[in-house]
């Protein structure tokens, strides 16, 4: 299972992935809260915890897959829309790259974003959490055309 202790937040992410690293390194900045990481190509992660971050985010399972991913793995002729819960949990579980990341667990809920900026237009009430008028430029720009 995967609990914080008050004033901390959990980052499970993919040093593969570009977002991942650039989310990693902005969380790591936050002085008042203590981060703890889950680098998925270092470390496992079970179909329990997989399960389990589902639920803290309110989705299925099957919104765990990261889809620009999805496409890039052999998973044989069958479509991960054809997969059963379990089949999802345990592929995901053995290639890491599959879930969609990076996630926070910020307290009992689970977020996935997609950048620091859209982590900065949240309300959550991080203390030590910059506004977003400090945010990168590039990464306003990026979440203003979505």
């Amino acid at each position: 299972m995967i609990e914080n202790e008050q004033n901390e937040i959990t980052l499970i992410f993919h040093p593969d992935k570009d977002k991942d690293r650039k989310m990693r390194a902005f969380v790591e900045t936050i002085a008042t809260y203590k981060v703890k990481t889950l680098d998925l190509k270092r470390e496992s992660i079970t179909e329990l915890q997989l399960a389990e971050i589902a639920t803290k985010m309110t989705v299925g399972v099957q919104d765990l897959i990261d889809s620009s991913y999805a496409d890039q793995t052999k998973i044989g002729s069958t479509r991960t829309s054809d997969l059963s819960e379990t089949d999802i949990l345990k592929l995901i579980s053995q290639n890491t790259i599959l879930l969609a990341t990076p996630i926070l667990i910020i307290g009992k809920i689970a977020y996935l974003y997609e950048s620091a900026y859209q982590l900065l237009t949240q309300n959550f009430n991080i203390a030590g959490l910059a506004s977003a008028s400090l945010a990168n430029e590039e990464e306003k720009v990026h979440n203003e055309l979505r």
